[in-house]
C-alpha cells in the first residue's frame, strides 16, 4: 500500500433484542411455533407430552426452541417433521423437573430443517 488511507464516517452495528415467544400447550396438545413472531420460542411443558409444529418461517431463517420441563418432569415431545439432527439421531430431552433444553434450527427449504443441540439440562 502506498500513502495513507482515512476511514470516514462512524460505523455502528444495530443491536436487536429478540423477544421470547412463550407457549403453554395443554397435555397431549400441539405447540405451533409462529416463526413470524420472532426467533426465540419457549415451550413450558404441561403435565403430559406434546407435539411441536411450526408455521410462518422462511428459508434461511434461524430460530431457537427452549423446552422447559414442568416441576414433575419426564415429559417428551414429538418434533415437526423433516428435521436433520446431528448424526441422524433425535436427541433425548432432559426429563428432570424444572430443567430446560435448548435447540437451534435453520430452515433449509420448504419444510426442511437443520437442527443443533445448543444446551441440555440447564
Amino acid at each position: 500500500l502506498s500513502g495513507s488511507q482515512t476511514l470516514t464516517g462512524a460505523k455502528t452495528l444495530a443491536q436487536t433484542i429478540q423477544t421470547v415467544t412463550s407457549y403453554s400447550p395443554s397435555a397431549s396438545g400441539t405447540a405451533t411455533l409462529n416463526l413470524s413472531l420472532g426467533n426465540v420460542h419457549l415451550i413450558n411443558m404441561p403435565a403430559g407430552n406434546i407435539t411441536i409444529a411450526v408455521s410462518g418461517g422462511s428459508t434461511g431463517q434461524c430460530f431457537i426452541v427452549e423446552i422447559l420441563q414442568d416441576g414433575t418432569g419426564s415429559r417428551v415431545v414429538t418434533w415437526f417433521s423433516t428435521i436433520k439432527f446431528p448424526g441422524g439421531v433425535t436427541p433425548t430431552l432432559t426429563t428432570t423437573g424444572s430443567k430446560k433444553d435448548t435447540f437451534g434450527f435453520r430452515i433449509t427449504g420448504s419444510n426442511t430443517y437443520d437442527a443443533y443441540v445448543l444446551a441440555q439440562n440447564l
